[in-house]
C-alpha cells in the first residue's frame, strides 16, 4: 500500500495557532476513517533494547529527564511533537520553552473548569473533546519524557507473543514504553479510548508500528465498546475508572473478554468527583473494588477500598 501524508486536524472557528489553538477533535478523528496505517518500522533486538532500558532507568532515577527534555539534550520527543503539532494541527513553530510555556498556559485555562456533565454517553465524549482539553496533550507528552519506563512490574509477566488492551489508553504510556523496551516480544496491542485529544496524538506517533490496532470507542457502544470476539492476555486500565460513569461495568465487561489466567493491570484513585473525574466513578468506587478482588489474585500491588489503590496487578481466577 502506498502511504499517505497522516490527515491534518480540523480546527473551529476563533483562537488561533499558539496559544489558543481550537481543534475540532472529534471531525479529526474521523478525518482519519480512510487513512491507512502502515506498518513499516523495524523493531530493536533484545540487546539493544536492555541497553536503552538499562541508560533511561538511570536518568528515570536520578529524575534528570526534564533537565535533559528542557534542555534539548534530549530532543526526539520534541520533533515527535513538532510533527505533529505544525503538520498535523498547523501549529506555529514553537522553541523547547515555547512547550513548556503552553504546557502551563494550557494548564492554568483548566483548572477552572465548571462542573461537568456525564448524565448521556453522548455528553460524556464532549466533555473530553472540549477545544481546552488539548492541554492533556501538552501534560502526558511531558509526562512520556520524564517517565519514558512506566509499569516495570508488568513487564517481567509478559509472555512472548501476548494479546495486550490498553483502554482508555490516551497517550498510551504502557505501550510506549513496550516500543522502547520489549518490542522484541512480539506481542499484539489494541489500543482503545474516546476520540479525544491525546488519542488522536497517539495514532499519529504509532501510525506505522507493527501488530498495532487503534479503536475509537464510539458514543453508542458504550456498553459493548470492543470489537466482536476481541479477547486478551493482558488488558492494562490504569487512571481510567475514576474518570467512567460505570466503573463496575467496565470491570465485569473487560473480564469478560479476558483468557484465562490473563492478567489485568490497573488502578482506581480514590477522588472527589469533580473534574474529569465522575461523581458514578467515586459513588461506584468501593463496590467495583470488591468485585474485582473477588475475582483476581493479585501478584503486584494491593485492592485496598479505603485508599488509593495504586498500581495493581491481578490474575484472573
Amino acid at each position: 500500500m502506498v502511504d499517505q501524508d497522516f490527515p491534518r486536524a480540523i480546527h473551529l472557528p476563533g483562537g488561533n495557532f499558539f496559544d489558543d489553538m481550537r481543534v475540532d477533535i472529534a471531525e479529526s478523528h474521523k478525518g482519519l476513517q480512510g487513512y491507512t496505517f502502515r506498518a513499516n518500522v523495524q523493531t530493536s533486538g533484545r540487546l539493544a533494547s536492555m541497553l536503552n532500558y538499562a541508560l533511561n532507568a538511570v536518568t528515570q532515577r536520578l529524575r534528570i529527564n526534564e533537565f535533559l527534555m528542557v534542555s534539548g539534550l534530549r530532543r526526539k520527543w520534541f520533533d515527535e511533537f513538532m510533527g505533529y503539532w505544525t503538520g498535523v494541527l498547523s501549529g506555529r513553530p514553537l522553541s523547547f520553552l515555547d512547550f513548556f510555556m503552553l504546557l502551563h498556559d494550557y494548564r492554568k485555562r483548566q483548572q477552572h473548569m465548571e462542573e461537568l456533565d456525564w448524565d448521556t454517553p453522548e455528553k460524556h465524549v464532549r466533555n473530553w473533546q472540549d477545544y481546552g482539553a488539548i492541554y492533556s496533550i501538552f501534560s502526558l507528552t511531558r509526562n512520556a519524557g520524564t517517565r519514558p519506563i512506566v509499569g516495570r512490574a508488568l513487564w517481567k509477566h509478559l509472555k512472548p507473543g501476548a494479546r495486550i488492551l490498553e483502554y482508555g489508553c490516551s497517550l498510551a504510556p504502557f505501550y510506549h514504553t513496550y516500543r522502547n523496551f520489549y518490542a522484541y516480544r512480539k506481542c499484539s496491542w489494541m489500543l482503545a479510548d474516546l476520540a479525544n485529544f491525546p488519542f488522536h496524538y497517539a495514532k499519529f506517533i504509532y501510525r506505522h508500528d507493527p501488530n498495532l490496532n487503534f479503536h475509537t470507542i464510539e458514543p453508542s457502544a458504550f456498553v459493548n465498546p470492543l470489537p466482536a470476539n476481541a479477547t486478551f492476555d493482558v488488558v492494562i486500565v490504569v487512571n481510567v475508572f475514576e474518570h467512567l460513569d460505570a466503573p463496575l461495568l467496565a470491570a465485569q465487561y473487560l473480564l469478560s473478554r479476558m483468557t484465562a489466567g490473563a492478567l489485568l493491570v490497573f488502578d482506581f484513585l480514590e477522588s472527589d468527583g469533580k473534574g474529569f473525574d465522575t461523581p458514578k466513578g467515586l459513588e461506584q468506587r468501593e463496590i467495583c473494588l470488591v468485585y474485582l478482588s473477588e475475582r483476581l489474585d493479585v501478584v503486584y500491588g494491593s485492592i485496598d477500598a479505603s485508599k488509593d489503590v495504586g498500581f495493581t496487578i491481578g490474575r484472573i481466577r
